[in-house]
């Protein structure tokens, strides 16, 4: 089955929107990424491996293009309200 790319944008917009809103609450230190310790916050059963995947770029933080592609892969779940 080959993904629509029209579809594939929505999901991943609609996963930067809801990673967008969860950023100051995840974002203790203000520096725009966020680390191991800040994530474990919001996802407590996050494991280091899946912070390493989620990781694209392997800096050892996790930025908001990387969390919402992480969340539109099911990799960390959406956290809501």
């Amino acid at each position: 089955m080959k993904l629509n790319p029209i579809i594939a944008a929505a999901c991943l917009g609609a996963a930067a929107l809801g990673s967008a809103a969860m950023a100051q609450d995840l974002d203790t230190d203000g520096d725009g990424m966020y680390s191991m310790e800040e994530m474990l916050t919001a996802f407590p059963d996050l494991t280091e491996a899946t912070f390493t995947t989620a990781d694209a770029n392997g800096d050892g933080v996790i930025d908001e293009q990387e969390l919402a592609a992480a969340q539109a892969d099911g990799l960390i779940p959406m956290r809501e309200g």
